[in-house]
């Protein structure tokens, strides 16, 4: 139950915030496409983890042409976390 509450949390997130797209979801992961176009993973996720506190992976670690996306795990957070990162991501600006 808690896992599955862990990924409807992620889900819910993302639903509130349109330029932000889930690819893929799994029990401990979201594979999610971020709003800046052309811009490289690891500068995003980068910026991220310093200036907003969250941290996650940059999609160019998981193959060529993946610079459109980040990987988030959640299997260490609760759903009450989760919904957090709402409000961290809606004013994020490269």
């Amino acid at each position: 139950d808690e896992i599955v509450s862990r990924a409807a949390a992620m889900k819910d997130v993302m639903t509130r915030l349109p330029t932000w797209e889930i690819s893929a979801i799994g029990a401990y992961f979201a594979y999610v496409r971020h709003p800046f176009r052309g811009a490289k993973s690891e500068a995003v996720a980068e910026k991220l983890a310093r200036e907003y506190g969250v941290v996650c992976l940059p999609g160019a670690y998981f193959g060529e042409g993946q610079d459109d996306y980040l990987r988030f795990a959640f299997a260490n957070a609760d759903a009450a976390t989760i919904l957090k990162l709402e409000e961290r991501l809606k004013d994020f600006s490269l």
